[in-house]
């Protein structure tokens, strides 16, 4: 349905983390995801950063955002939407929403809406540098439900934090990339 970026950071104070996204027009909302619990270390925790309704059109996905992709994950959620029973009258309401959703996201995306790779670099750099947070990551994830309930087979890769803007030139959806302090 929609792409979301998350960021997921290994200690640290919640209400802090969110207060440095917030200096970069996101935010971190708390988000528990059981498939992801599983992948992600016990001190770990994962934060939306979506304000707007997606992120469908960032800057970190130009290859998964092709028509290509869309069409083809719109053709697998409508077969999924078809095996739940749904009407063909309810598919065809959910696809005029997605498309609607899509225009916005594209048009935000025209208005220069806070999403540069500068952007996300700084705002790992900020969190990493919170006191108490060991590592920070961003992850990409195409949700087809709801964000609770996804099933997202996660692939980490960890980094340092003077190779993430690089690294994350060429995230993967579903890659989780970690950033991890230089040591001094």
């Amino acid at each position: 349905m929609c792409f979301f970026i998350s960021i997921v950071v290994k200690g640290g104070d919640t209400k802090a983390i969110d207060v440095a996204l917030r200096r970069h027009g996101r935010r971190a909302r708390p988000l528990e995801n059981a498939s992801l619990r599983k992948a992600l270390q016990s001190d770990e925790h994962h934060f939306l950063t979506t304000v707007g309704h997606c992120d469908c059109g960032t800057v970190l996905s130009p290859g998964l955002n092709s028509i290509e992709k869309q069409n083809s994950q719109r053709s697998k959620n409508v077969a999924r939407l078809r095996k739940k029973g749904w009407s063909a009258t309810k598919i065809d309401r959910w696809i005029a929403d997605r498309t609607k959703a899509e225009d916005r996201a594209e048009q935000q995306h025209q208005l220069n809406a806070p999403d540069t790779f500068e952007l996300w670099t700084n705002v790992i750099h900020e969190v990493i540098a919170i006191d108490g947070v060991h590592q920070a990551g961003i992850l990409l994830h195409f949700y087809s439900g709801h964000d609770e309930d996804e099933g997202i087979e996660l692939v980490r890769k960890s980094v340092s934090v003077d190779d993430f803007t690089d690294q994350l030139r060429n995230i993967k959806e579903d890659q989780l990339l970690i950033a991890v302090p230089t040591s001094v």
